[in-house]
């Protein structure tokens, strides 16, 4: 199975539509409603209540996940923002300019912006924030984040109230997409720290303080209450937003049925279960995770870009998807997203056609000549039976029942496939390590474009290029992916060309 974009569902009440309908999510089912009961134009005011698992931290600098930052993009802003095609927009920042060697940043900050306690943001509250960075940096890492785009940043200055500069050690067209990481004001990263944070006299209108379209108002053991920022210059329809922990995603559903909250994220198995509910509207999201199949490519039996071709061709996933999502998910053929601003859409990606891919390994030599159903091939003096094992992670069933799909698909083809189950951290070390033959594996995107940790020859040794793969081409086209971004589109599209030739990963 190639990569397999699996779909967010998200299910909201009728009411809220009405003052979210400016969102850009769309819609894939028919409303439930008539014109008569939904207003054509967004209402102002009321309130949402949402459900997590784990109440987040407040703070941005703190915020590691995708839950977490998604919240807090609510009450705190970057310089920039990531749109839905993944690319970078202007937040606080206006605009940047970046100088011919590709190493310094020149960000023109917005003169309008208000902090939510009425003071004016200016440059001095950037430099608070990356000079508090570099102190999280020096904690040990089980304590913070990870902060590792810091890393390539050699100087950064306040140049006025309304210019920040950023200078790198190299050039990175990456290096934009973590700029969107939130801002705190200096008046509260530079006052003296509290003796007893969890004193109940805090007041957290005036502890967590951002330039976003909702403040904090109520921070309890178990919820944040937000509510809209009267600063905020292009202000939410929503008045208000109450967050609340459960135990686990179980506890949310059961709310969501009793109406406690009015969202709720699901799996694609579970759409059956909202459908026929009244007054629940469908909205089907596609999300960054994607599910592929891991060869290792030292093994002789894949080292032939056509075999690989042909055991793609011989996968029917559509079958897949329909069987473990009920058909709700896209087939790709490689880590860039659909929606991505450079995703190829040119490309014809491989189509399920068993008796072309028996055709291709049939010129490719592999045969069955001993009549056992199995194919095989001699290559350097040695006969090769097409038969290896294929690793699963027994708690997912979902790749589970992918596994046993692809073993059916691919014995019709004869080749023999042993499903080998086995734990999450058995599976990853065994991976890493390159001590396996093929593996059911999955990866969350992030927005920024970069192909070289799954590409990059000199990723195989200590990084995530855990099938070995090495094209040169790749790699000096993915090098000037990193340093040209007017090209980076044109690159990337090559790069695409290349990889769903060579298919290193199903």
């Amino acid at each position: 199975m190639k990569k397999s974009l699996i779909i967010i569902l998200v299910f909201i009440f009728l009411l809220l539509i009405t003052a979210c309908s400016n969102t850009s999510i769309s819609p894939i089912e028919e409303d439930f409603t008539s014109e008569e009961e939904v207003s054509k134009s967004p209402q102002s005011g009321g309130t949402l209540n949402l459900a997590v698992t784990s109440l987040p931290n407040p703070d941005p600098l703190m915020a590691e996940d995708y839950e977490t930052k998604s919240i807090l993009s609510l009450i705190y802003e970057g310089l920039v923002r990531i749109d839905e095609e993944g690319s970078i927009q202007p937040n606080l920042a206006v605009n940047w300019q970046i100088t011919d060697d590709g190493r310094t940043y020149i960000f023109k900050l917005r003169k309008d912006v208000k902090w939510q306690n009425g003071k004016t943001f200016s440059s001095s509250d950037v430099k608070a924030t990356f000079d508090k960075i570099v102190q999280l940096k020096k904690q040990p890492r089980n304590s913070r984040p990870d902060f590792y785009e810091f890393d390539n940043i050699q100087s950064y200055e306040a140049i006025d109230e309304e210019t920040f500069t950023i200078t790198l050690y190299k050039p990175d067209t990456g290096f934009l997409y973590e700029m969107d990481r939130g801002i705190l004001p200096a008046s509260i990263l530079e006052k003296p720290q509290q003796a007893n944070n969890d004193d109940k006299n805090i007041d957290p209108s005036e502890e967590y303080v951002g330039t976003g379209p909702y403040k904090v108002v109520g921070l309890e053991r178990d919820s944040i209450s937000l509510k809209r920022n009267d600063y905020y210059s292009d202000k939410p329809y929503i008045e208000e937003i109450n967050i609340k922990a459960f135990p686990d995603n179980y506890a949310i559903i059961e709310a969501f049925k009793n109406q406690s909250i009015d969202l709720v994220t699901i799996e694609p198995e579970d759409w059956d279960i909202f459908e026929d509910m009244k007054n629940v509207y469908l909205l089907q999201c596609p999300s960054r995770f994607f599910e592929f199949l891991s060869l290792n490519l030292n093994n002789p039996i894949f080292s032939d870009a056509k075999v690989r071709q042909a055991m793609l061709m011989a996968i029917d996933r559509d079958e897949i998807l329909q069987d473990t999502t009920l058909g709700r998910g896209i087939v790709i053929d490689g880590p860039i997203l659909p929606f991505s601003w450079v995703f190829n859409s040119q490309i014809q990606y491989m189509t399920y056609n068993k008796e072309k891919a028996e055709k291709i390994l049939e010129e490719a030599g592999w045969k069955d000549e001993d009549g056992d159903g199995i194919l095989e091939k001699n290559m350097g003096n040695k006969t090769y039976k097409f038969e290896f094992e294929l690793l699963v992670n027994t708690a997912n069933v979902r790749r589970y029942q992918t596994a046993l799909h692809i073993q059916k698909d691919l014995e019709a083809l004869g080749i023999s496939v042993k499903l080998v189950n086995t734990s999450w951290q058995e599976l990853e070390n065994n991976v890493l390590n390159k001590r396996y033959d093929a593996a059911i594996m999955g990866w969350k995107l992030k927005p920024n474009p970069d192909l070289r940790f799954m590409f990059a020859s000199d990723e195989i040794r200590n990084g995530y290029n855990f099938v070995s793969y090495s094209n040169g081409e790749l790699d000096n086209i993915l090098i000037q992916a990193q340093t040209n971004y007017e090209g980076k589109r044109e690159l990337l599209y090559k790069a695409q060309e290349i990889i769903s030739q060579d298919l290193p990963y199903l």
